[in-house]
């Protein structure tokens, strides 16, 4: 904990791999990290961290210190990468319009080929019915809803938006599909890192791609390349990042190299690409913290002590 504030204190190793064995509390750590960095500054907050900060202080009295100064700071933005498959493009798209939901920041939410289409059918629907009517005739011959493919091109579906990108032609006299608003998720995150800090006293985001062992092990390899160069170009933009900080962390159980049984040497070789733009971080615990973990876990209710055996 104290090296991740430490991170965020000094903007360095804004890339990580957090690496350590199941139920250890790689995820429990992050989430602290994230309350203390994401969390407005309310009564009931303040109290709840300097609480925060004292029991960890408890155990570590420079930890609690600067996990209370990173809290009285700037917020982040916590952005959650929750895929385990399929496109990271999407996946990135998804967790950064979830994130500006979470924190009522929809009037920043990117335009994009997804909201670009639902805009398109909303105004079908209200200004053109005939239009719409077609364009339900065209969905149904697809064996698709309008409600379906709706909700689908919301959550960044690839899939919904090449049946829209099919139909609209149809529906437009032959016009191709082909709006002036990028998809890309780099140039979205800067420029919401940019806004967030100019316009709305944020410090920048911080991405937290758990499960990312999941991710590795469900990977096709026909899209890993396209995928590991996502993630190589967003560890590359987080690593610059100055005056709007960008953090990015991946949740691992071992080092992906390690996963070479379980995944084809394709994505290995793919993954090797990122390697040097990541600082592994390893979650060592010693059995001292297993028996302590035992300790605090084990209660005495002294009621029982004289009640019969059953």
């Amino acid at each position: 904990l104290e090296q991740y504030v430490d991170s965020v204190i000094d903007n360095k190793q804004q890339s990580t791999l957090l690496i350590g064995p199941y139920g250890k509390g790689k995820s429990h750590l992050l989430l602290l990290m994230l309350a203390a960095l994401s969390m407005p500054k309310t009564k009931e907050n303040d109290s709840a961290m300097k609480n925060l900060a004292k029991r960890i202080g408890k155990v570590n009295s420079v930890a609690g210190e600067k996990f209370g100064k990173v809290y009285k700071g700037k917020r982040y933005l916590p952005i959650l990468i929750m895929s385990t498959q399929g496109d990271l493009n999407q996946a990135f798209l998804v967790g950064l319009n979830d994130a500006l939901k979470r924190n009522n920041l929809t009037e920043l939410s990117p335009e994009t080929y997804y909201t670009y289409a639902v805009s398109m059918i909303s105004r079908w629907e209200n200004e053109y019915p005939d239009t719409y009517a077609k364009y339900q005739e065209l969905l149904k011959e697809r064996k698709k809803s309008a409600s379906s493919v709706l909700s689908a091109l919301k959550n960044c579906d690839e899939n919904a938006l090449n049946v829209f990108k099919k139909v609209y032609p149809q529906l437009t006299s032959g016009s191709e599909f082909n709006p002036l608003v990028g998809s890309e998720v780099l140039p979205m995150y800067k420029n919401i890192a940019d806004k967030l800090v100019e316009e709305y006293g944020y410090s920048g985001i911080y991405i937290v791609f758990d499960e990312f062992s999941k991710y590795i092990e469900g990977q096709d390899k026909k899209i890993a390349g396209n995928n590991m160069k996502i993630l190589q170009d967003m560890c590359e933009l987080a690593n610059a990042s100055k005056n709007a900080k960008i953090f990015i962390t991946m949740v691992a159980h071992k080092r992906i190299k390690e996963y070479g049984k379980c995944v084809s040497v394709e994505i290995i070789n793919s993954f090797t690409g990122i390697e040097g733009r990541i600082k592994e971080v390893l979650f060592v615990t010693s059995s001292k913290n297993n028996y302590e973990l035992i300790q605090n876990a084990i209660e005495k209710n002294e009621a029982y002590r004289d009640a019969p055996q059953v």
